[in-house]
């Protein structure tokens, strides 16, 4: 449960921001030293009006919901492989650890440690190109279409990985039975 746990947060934590920095690294840094901006860096409200754009709370917010549902379950799980047939009431009050977790999240933290990234990394001119398409209708479709363009993609890998899993399985199975075979005939073999 602790893995799963750990993975749902650092997909939540790098959503806005994949392949950047993460927000825990983010934060850290931010509380101990600030480096400078450089003078082309957009100011704060630039770079949320980008993020209100991108819809990037809500997008956190749905991620930390979908991974409260995975803990959920993921602990219910568990206590079935303790307790064969757990009670109503134990798995209620389980179930119920879960129900305020994104209440007790730091958005607000999160996002101002997604600021400073953005503000590192993109220039004023950047965030003022992307403000401008996330606020065409093409940006606010791809807005929109994202989540299905995101799930539709993840099917499709794991239905290309499924398909590889299967041919390297097949060779590995192939080449073990060439090593016993080999084993076999050199047993079998007269010594010279």
């Amino acid at each position: 449960m602790r893995t799963m746990i750990l993975l749902c947060m650092s997909l939540i934590l790098s959503l806005p921001l994949a392949g950047q920095q993460s927000v825990a690294e983010a934060a850290a840094k931010s509380r101990t030293a600030k480096p400078a901006l450089s003078a082309d860096a957009p100011n704060r409200d630039q770079v949320m009006t980008l993020l209100n754009l991108m819809q990037v709370r809500k997008s956190m917010m749905a991620a930390m919901e979908g991974m409260k549902e995975v803990m959920k379950q993921s602990a219910e799980e568990s206590l079935r492989q303790k307790v064969t047939d757990p009670t109503p009431q134990q798995l209620a009050a389980l179930r119920g650890m879960f129900d305020d977790i994104v209440s007790v999240m730091p958005l607000d933290e999160m996002e101002s440690a997604i600021v400073a990234i953005y503000q590192r990394h993109l220039s004023k001119a950047d965030v003022e190109e992307m403000i401008r398409f996330y606020s065409s209708p093409t940006g606010q479709k791809l807005i929109h279409e994202q989540p299905q363009i995101m799930q539709e993609s993840m099917q499709a890998g794991a239905a290309i990985q499924q398909k590889r899993a299967g041919e390297i399985e097949a060779k590995i199975q192939k080449r073990i039975q060439e090593l016993v075979e080999a084993e076999e005939n050199n047993k079998a073999a007269p010594p010279k």
